[in-house]
């Protein structure tokens, strides 16, 4: 009886280890991904533009109208067709760009030919003249030299 006992103390005992390591492995992974998403925002140039361009080109009168139109630069992305084709045709995910981080991972894709780079920076282009209430034309230029700048910093990729 006491065998009996002992045995299924060990088994509860060998459960409850097991279900806590799996608990703890199951929060360091989620804590990983959570690290890996805030490096990869940090690691986003084209975010780093429009805060560099902001804070030499836009007057503190302007700064509602910049704000603004960085939004509405913002929500134009996943409406775009052409990143959302090259997306799930080059990169192979299905879904729309959704932002200005998922715009610099479609840039550094392995996937991509000089082409491909060339008509995202295109459709990026289009989207900040699209921007309502609208950024400067020396603030689009900026813009785009900026991003232009930070992805011909890339080198080749694979398929170049």
């Amino acid at each position: 009886m006491k065998t009996n006992i002992s045995k299924k103390i060990a088994v509860i005992v060998v459960i409850t280890f097991t279900l806590a390591g799996l608990i703890a492995v199951t929060l360091l992974s989620e804590s990983s991904v959570v690290a890996q998403e805030r490096a990869r925002e940090r690691s986003d140039p084209i975010s780093g533009c429009f805060k560099t361009i902001g804070e030499t080109e836009v007057v503190p009168s302007n700064i509602q109208n910049w704000t603004e139109s960085i939004q509405n630069f913002a929500s134009l992305i996943p409406t775009d067709d052409t990143l959302t084709l090259i997306n799930k045709n080059v990169i192979g995910d299905s879904g729309p760009v959704t932002d200005m981080v998922g715009i610099w991972y479609v840039l550094i894709n392995g996937n991509n030919t000089a082409r491909d780079r060339q008509t995202v920076l295109t459709e990026v282009n289009s989207l900040l003249a699209a921007s309502q209430p609208g950024f400067t034309q020396i603030q689009q230029d900026a813009l785009s030299r900026c991003i232009t700048n930070a992805t011909n910093s890339l080198g080749p990729t694979p398929n170049y």
